[in-house]
C-alpha cells in the first residue's frame, strides 16, 4: 500500500485515462468519481485501472443525447460515452426534470454507455444534495451466476438510494445485488488476497476464494439466495430492458454488445409530506441510538471519506498505483515484466 496525495492521484488517473483515448473533460469526471469512491474505501474506485483496458473507450465513441422525452420522463443514448458521464447526464436530468417544473417525481433512463459507472452512491448523493431523493439502478456485462454450475447472465446490478437529511450529508445507501462486486474481485486479485468465503465460483461451478479462478472462466455469486437473485433480476429488467439497454436473450453477449443501461429516479420529497429532512434526520438518528453495535449502512464510509480528506493522502495498492502511473506515460501499452 502506497500512500498517495489526493490530488496527485487525481491528476495522474487523468492523465491515464486520456492515454486511453478519452477527452480532457471525460477523462477529469471520471477520474473524480473513482477518487470519490477511493475515499471512502469502495472497491469501485482506482481499482479500476488495474486493467485499464475495461475503462478505455468504444470505437465510434461520442456524448450523450436525448432521444425520447416526456416533461417528467427521458431516454438518454449515451454514445458509447464513459458510463459515468451516462450516469452524470442521467441523474442531473432526472433532478432537473423535478425542480424546474415543480414536479413530484421523474424518471430517466440512459443506455448504450461502453464503461463501468462506479458507485451509485456518487449519483444519488449529488441528487440528494440538491433537495431530492434519488434512487438508481444499473445493470451491466455477464458475470453473475443465477446459481453454483450455471453460466453468468447478469452484472453485478447494484442499486442505490439518496435522502436528504437535516444537519448532516445525505444519507445513501449502495449496494451490488451479487454477493461481491466485480471490482471487489479484481482488487483482491491485485492485492493477492483471498475472497470471502461462497460469494464466486470457478469455471467448474463450485466456491472458490481464488480470485484468477474467479477471473478465469468463473461467476460471482448473487447474494442471499432467491432474494438477492430476485433482486438482480429486477434491477436487469427496469435498468436493463427498460432502458433500451443490451437485453439477455437478444444479443450474443451484453458484453459484446457494449450497452449497459442506467435508471435515475428523482423524487421531490415536499410535493408528498412537510420537513422531509427532519424526518429522515430522526429516524436514522434513531435507529442509530437503538442499539451499542448498531451500525447504520453506509455510515463507515462517510466517515473513511472525511479521514482521508484531512489527511490530505489516499491508501492505494502499489500494483494499482503502478497500473495508474504506467498507463499515464505509456497508455495501453504492455508493462515490462524484466
Amino acid at each position: 500500500m502506497v500512500q498517495i496525495p489526493i490530488a496527485e492521484a487525481h491528476t495522474t488517473t487523468a492523465r491515464a485515462l486520456q492515454q486511453i483515448g478519452w477527452n480532457e473533460k471525460d477523462a477529469a469526471l471520471q477520474a473524480d468519481i473513482m477518487i470519490a469512491a477511493e475515499l471512502c474505501g469502495n472497491n469501485q474506485g482506482l481499482v479500476k485501472m488495474y486493467q485499464p483496458k475495461q475503462m478505455a473507450p468504444a470505437p465510434g465513441a461520442g456524448i450523450p443525447t436525448i432521444e425520447r422525452e416526456t416533461p417528467i420522463s427521458a431516454v438518454i443514448n449515451a454514445n458509447k460515452a464513459p458510463g459515468m458521464l451516462a450516469a452524470v447526464t442521467a441523474a442531473d436530468l432526472a433532478v432537473q426534470k423535478v425542480q424546474e417544473n415543480n414536479h413530484s417525481i421523474a424518471m430517466v433512463c440512459a443506455y448504450n454507455s461502453c464503461t463501468s459507472s462506479g458507485q451509485l452512491a456518487y449519483y444519488v448523493h449529488r441528487m440528494a444534495q440538491k433537495g431530492c431523493i434519488g434512487v438508481a439502478l444499473c445493470n451491466s456485462p455477464e458475470f453473475v451466476a443465477a446459481a453454483p454450475g450455471a453460466k453468468p447472465v447478469f452484472g453485478t446490478n447494484p442499486l442505490a438510494i439518496g435522502i436528504p437529511r437535516a444537519g448532516n450529508v445525505p444519507y445513501t445507501f449502495d449496494m451490488a445485488t451479487s454477493a461481491i462486486a466485480l471490482f471487489g474481485v479484481l482488487s483482491a486479485q491485485a492485492k493477492g488476497e483471498p475472497l470471502p468465503p461462497q460469494v464466486a465460483y470457478d469455471a467448474q461451478g463450485k466456491f472458490t476464494t481464488d480470485a484468477q479462478q474467479v477471473m478465469n472462466g468463473g461467476a460471482i455469486a448473487t447474494f442471499g439466495g432467491h432474494k438477492g437473485l430476485g433482486l438482480s433480476l429486477c434491477v436487469e429488467l427496469l435498468a436493463g430492458a427498460l432502458s433500451g439497454a443490451a437485453v439477455l436473450g437478444q444479443v450474443e453477449s451484453k458484453k459484446m454488445a457494449q450497452s449497459w443501461g442506467h435508471t435515475f429516479i428523482a423524487i421531490n420529497p415536499h410535493a408528498f409530506v412537510d420537513d422531509f429532512e427532519e424526518k429522515s434526520a430522526s429516524i436514522l438518528r434513531s435507529v442509530q441510538a437503538s442499539g451499542d453495535h448498531v451500525r447504520i449502512p453506509g455510515e463507515r464510509s462517510v466517515k473513511t471519506a472525511q479521514e482521508r480528506q484531512a489527511a490530505g493522502v489516499l491508501p492505494i495498492p502499489q500494483t494499482i498505483w503502478d497500473s495508474i502511473c504506467h498507463t499515464a506515460q505509456h497508455g495501453l501499452e504492455t508493462p515490462s515484466r524484466e
